[in-house]
């Protein structure tokens, strides 16, 4: 591929050959009897690993992933046909069971919609259409967070859990003999020719790089000028993650109070992503392949939030509460959202809720909403008028509201 000087050429060449590659779809699977429940619960964790790959592969450039893209999509794959396949036996001939199952359809239908998205990403990041190492050290600086890939040589007869513990990461996925191990067991011991892909806080990936003999990976401050562009884009990934995590919830509650706030963040992702692709075409200081790439993500990210959103957002009826409780567990757990009457720092917040056992999830500030993540909580403020979104066990409900009357004005009742 050649790039014209200044920029890019007009339009990304075509290789036909690696597109049809990397959206083959292999042969039916056998059915494997394991409960809906435990397969909703390896897609939650799975799907949330393959956007911290997809991405970080897009944003690094970084092509072995993208060169495994389709494994990655078969692995998924295998447990979305295990949900279908004991959906359809469990349903049978039932008209009002076929009818009330249709969250978990629209839910797989989703997860395809989402891998093609990260398909797209790794199409180009082999064609060479990956941001600038630049900007990648851009990302890195405002990040909280940072993912890396180790050669197993480095860790062989290490064990995942020895990983985990020794350097306070977490070791997301295993690529072995063109496989994906994703969320491996602990007790994997790591191999000579796998490659093991860690994430966490970036002080501590690149304490477990340099003990290794590896470069740390190290971000360099961006121009004011763009800086809020690559931190709406991150604040982008976040969600995408947290609306994942809601898509699981929802299945097994069908909680009809969701829907608002589901739709309130998924129209501020669809305004953050027009802000964003304004502020990257009218930036000078990016390139022309830069721009492209950017717009290429974004975009990307807005149509994975609106498959995630669509599972979420159906109407929660009856019907689809008490069929899916015949099919996965029912849900013990419930999700709530308090407008602040009081400042707080939400870490603070997080520690006396553990007492309730709940879980701020999300922080919506001045109609923006940020993604709480063990990355970032530490440094997240809220103010009288903002919101937090958090979860809880469902028969702690009223422990939680008295608890919160500390802090919020009480919630709205449920619709």
């Amino acid at each position: 591929m050649e790039v014209r000087a200044g920029g890019m050429s007009s339009w990304p060449e075509r290789n036909e050959e690696l597109h049809q590659k990397l959206h083959f779809k292999p042969e039916p699977l056998e059915y494997k009897p394991i409960p809906v429940s435990k397969a909703l619960g390896e897609m939650n964790s799975h799907v949330n690993v393959a956007i911290d790959l997809g991405m970080h592969s897009f944003l690094s450039g970084e092509r072995s992933i993208a060169k495994h893209m389709i494994e990655l999509e078969h692995t998924l794959d295998s447990t979305a046909y295990q949900i279908l396949a004991h959906v359809a036996l469990t349903v049978g001939g039932d008209i009002d069971k076929a009818l009330g199952s249709i969250p978990l359809y629209v839910y797989v239908a989703g997860i395809d919609k989402i891998t093609d998205s990260l398909k797209d990403l790794a199409y180009l990041s082999l064609m060479g259409y990956s941001p600038s190492s630049e900007l990648y050290r851009y990302f890195i600086y405002l990040g909280d967070v940072l993912t890396s890939s180790i050669d197993g040589r480095l860790l062989h007869g290490k064990s995942i859990g020895w990983i985990n513990e020794e350097y306070a990461v977490e070791a997301i996925a295993v690529l072995r003999s063109g496989k994906w191990i994703l969320v491996p067991d602990e007790k994997l011991t790591v191999l000579l020719k796998d490659k093991v892909y860690v994430t966490g806080v970036k002080e501590n990936v690149n304490d477990l790089l340099t003990s290794l003999g590896q470069p740390p990976i190290n971000g360099v401050e961006p121009p004011s000028s763009i800086k809020s562009i690559l931190s709406d884009i991150d604040s982008m990934i976040d969600i995408v993650k947290l609306l994942n995590d809601l898509v699981h919830y929802q299945l097994k509650a069908q909680d009809p109070s969701m829907v608002e706030e589901v739709m309130e963040i998924e129209m501020f992702v669809d305004t953050l992503r027009l802000r964003v692709s304004q502020n990257v075409m009218e930036c000078p200081q990016f390139s022309s392949k830069d721009k492209f790439s950017l717009l290429t993500l974004v975009t990307r990210l807005e149509d994975i939030t609106d498959a995630m959103t669509y599972s979420l957002t159906l109407p929660a009826r009856d019907i689809y509460r008490d069929v899916l409780s015949q099919i996965v567990e029912s849900s013990c757990e419930k999700v709530r959202s308090f407008q602040l009457s009081v400042n707080v720092l939400i870490s603070e917040l997080q520690e006396k809720l553990e007492d309730v056992g709940a879980t701020v999830i999300a922080v919506k500030k001045k109609g923006e909403w940020v993604a709480v993540t063990p990355y970032n909580i530490n440094r997240l403020k809220a103010s009288p008028g903002d919101s937090v979104l958090l979860m809880f066990p469902r028969t702690l409900e009223e422990d939680v509201q008295d608890f919160m009357k500390n802090y919020a004005k009480q919630p709205s009742p449920t619709p």
